[in-house]
């Protein structure tokens, strides 16, 4: 394999065939390099939608109640159905190995009122858990504690466009603001990831508190995080499991589709998952069959070259060549032309790739790329294709006889 006059001798044998050479070599770099183009920038679409439509709080669960559409267990349909702490609690001790955070919420539209200047802003009751789970960021403070929710607290965590509505921007951390009848500390001030600038003009405080205030103990939703690397189908079969449950407890029939409501992405996210897939499959058509027709060009090169050296391999052969030592020189040569021109079209597609980061976010398309993995996985099937390449004339001169060969008028 490392013999210095085998090389030369397969140099000189593609110099002899310059053209048509490079000619099939093209094909194997542009069938590499159209694959890993392809791939680079499907796996840039599929970031740039993940960024876009499924930010943090992509996998929640959301569960409300809505009026039931059946009658049911001496029930008449069209009962409101109205979630409470009860239901919160039980759901947390039946499905704690599957939840990473959970709150329930307790919204309600309140005057807010800063020095001279007042508002209208939606106020939510949550608990601490709810940062971990929305595409909210602290920017100064913090957010709302355990401490918050036992003891009922008065505390306040504000949305950004809060801050430039009624504070003009000042510092207000340990500021006290009127939220509908009553004072609260503001423990901290949040911003959107999306920049939404409804998502900051929200207010949250302890669900505690604000049940407290108008007592009840009524939620009406409750929110669910799953725990992580919980796949789509488990998803799925997790919401299925809790409005069962739920339906249960509230005596509603399974059949209703009112009563409980249970919102996940499953199906969403199980829908652009079988479209990335298929993506992937049209990408490796693509370069797959562009492969096929780079293999069957060296291939032909190979099957002209031994054709031309008939007499050459007859000699040798006379010499006291062996089969195997004529198979290995012709599919050298193949799999040199092959990984030569296949490691261009990687280099060339992955200079390509990597040097538009930012050029194509406008189309959805975030930092695409080729992982190391990817790279090397192309290298070991370019030297695959290389041997299959060469294996058929090889071991067409393999066969040939020497006497037969020393006749051959080409």
């Amino acid at each position: 394999m490392f013999d210095i006059d085998r090389w030369a001798e397969i140099w000189a044998s593609i110099r002899s065939n310059k053209l048509r050479t490079i000619l099939s070599g093209f094909t194997i770099s542009l069938a590499l390099f159209v694959f890993i183009v392809l791939f680079g920038m499907g796996n840039g679409l599929q970031n740039g939608f993940q960024q876009e439509f499924f930010q943090a709080g992509a996998m929640n669960i959301n569960i409300f109640g809505t009026r039931t559409s059946e009658s049911f267990g001496g029930y008449q349909k069209g009962r409101q159905i109205q979630l409470k702490n009860a239901d919160l609690n039980y759901v947390i001790d039946n499905y704690s190995d599957k939840i990473k955070y959970i709150s329930g919420e307790f919204d309600q539209s309140l005057m807010v009122k800063y020095g001279g200047e007042s508002g209208s802003y939606a106020v939510s009751g949550v608990s601490q858990d709810y940062l971990g789970m929305t595409n909210i960021k602290l920017e100064k403070g913090r957010f709302l504690n355990s401490d918050d929710m036992k003891d009922q607290k008065k505390t306040a965590v504000i949305g950004r466009m809060v801050v430039q509505d009624l504070m003009k921007g000042r510092e207000v951390v340990g500021q006290f603001i009127n939220i509908g009848s009553g004072m609260y500390e503001i423990a901290g001030v949040f911003s959107s990831n999306t920049n939404d600038d409804r998502v900051e003009r929200q207010i949250y405080v302890p669900i505690t508190t604000l049940q407290t205030i108008y007592g009840t103990d009524e939620l009406p939703s409750i929110t669910i995080a799953p725990k992580d690397g919980m796949s789509t189908t488990e998803l799925g079969q997790f919401a299925d499991d809790l409005r069962s449950d739920l339906k249960s407890r509230h005596t509603i029939s399974q059949t209703d589709q009112g009563g409980i409501r249970v919102w996940d992405s499953s199906e969403q996210m199980s829908d652009t998952n079988a479209f990335f897939f298929v993506l992937t499959i049209i990408v490796f058509v693509i370069g797959g069959g562009s492969l096929i027709a780079g293999v069957v060009s060296i291939g032909n090169i190979m099957v002209f070259s031994v054709k031309e050296r008939t007499k050459e391999i007859g000699i040798r052969k006379a010499l006291g060549a062996t089969p195997y030592n004529i198979i290995t020189l012709v599919m050298q040569e193949a799999v040199m032309i092959t990984l030569l021109f296949g490691v261009i079209g990687i280099v060339a597609a992955t200079l390509l790739v990597e040097n538009i980061n930012h050029g194509l976010d406008s189309y959805f398309i975030y930092d695409p790329g080729v992982s190391t993995g990817s790279l090397v996985m192309a290298c070991v099937i370019l030297f695959f294709a290389g041997f299959l390449a060469g294996f058929l004339p090889a071991r067409y001169a393999a066969k040939i006889k020497p006497i037969d060969a020393l006749r051959d008028e080409a």
